[in-house]
C-alpha cells in the first residue's frame, strides 16, 4: 500500500512520519530526492537524496520520477523505482508536497491520501519560528504557500488536523489500519 502525507510546510509532515514509523516496522519510508541542501542533521539517503540540479533535471529527462515539483526554488522528487517494487502487504510511506500528491494517485489510484493541516495559520507559523531553519522573510513566504496549499486538502481522502504529534499519529495509524482492513 502507498501512503501519501502532504501538507502545507511546517505543518509536521515529517516529525508525524518518523513517529509512524518508528512505532510501526512494517512501514517504510520513501526517500525523495532534493537538489536544496541539508538541513542540520540531515543525512542523504535517510532523510533525502541530495542531489544536483543537473542531475536532477537528467532524471527528469530520462523519465525516472513518479512525481516531482518545484517548491520555493528547489526540485523534489519520488523515483519511479521506489514504488514500482512495493508489495501487497508492504507499507510505504511518502510525506510529498500537494502537486505531488494527485500525481501519484493518477499512477497508483490505489493509493491512500493523507493531508495534514495545521490548528491555524498562527501555529503554521510558529512552527516554522521554532525550526529556525528559515529567515523572517522565508517564514513569510512559507505561510502565503500554506495558504494556497491548503486549498488542496479537498483532493485527499482523509484530512487530519496536527494539533498535537500523538493524537495526529493515532489517528492516521487508524486510518492506515482501517484501509487495509478494506
Amino acid at each position: 500500500m502507498i501512503v501519501v502525507v502532504s501538507g502545507p510546510g511546517g505543518v509536521g509532515k515529517s516529525t508525524v512520519v518518523a513517529e509512524l514509523l518508528r512505532r510501526h516496522p512494517d512501514m517504510h519510508r520513501s526517500i525523495s530526492v532534493t537538489t536544496r541542501a541539508p538541513r542540520p542533521g540531515e543525512v542523504s539517503g535517510v532523510d533525502y537524496c541530495f542531489v544536483t540540479e543537473e542531475q536532477f533535471t537528467d532524471w527528469i529527462d530520462k523519465g525516472l520520477f513518479a512525481e516531482y515539483a518545484d517548491v520555493r526554488g528547489h526540485h523534489y522528487g519520488t523515483l519511479m523505482s521506489s514504488l514500482q517494487s512495493v508489495r501487497l502487504q508492504e507499507i510505504i510511506v511518502l510525506t510529498i508536497d500537494i502537486h505531488g500528491g494527485p500525481s501519484i494517485k493518477r499512477l497508483f489510484p490505489e493509493a491512500l491520501m493523507i493531508f495534514l493541516k495545521p490548528p491555524d495559520v498562527m501555529e503554521l507559523e510558529r512552527r516554522l519560528e521554532c525550526r529556525g531553519s528559515e529567515t523572517p522573510e522565508e517564514i513569510v513566504g512559507r505561510i502565503e504557500l500554506g495558504r494556497y496549499e491548503m486549498t488542496f486538502a479537498k483532493e485527499y481522502d482523509y484530512m487530519v488536523t496536527n494539533r498535537d504529534l500523538d493524537t495526529t499519529v493515532d489517528i492516521v495509524d487508524s486510518i492506515v489500519r482501517s484501509v487495509l482492513r478494506r
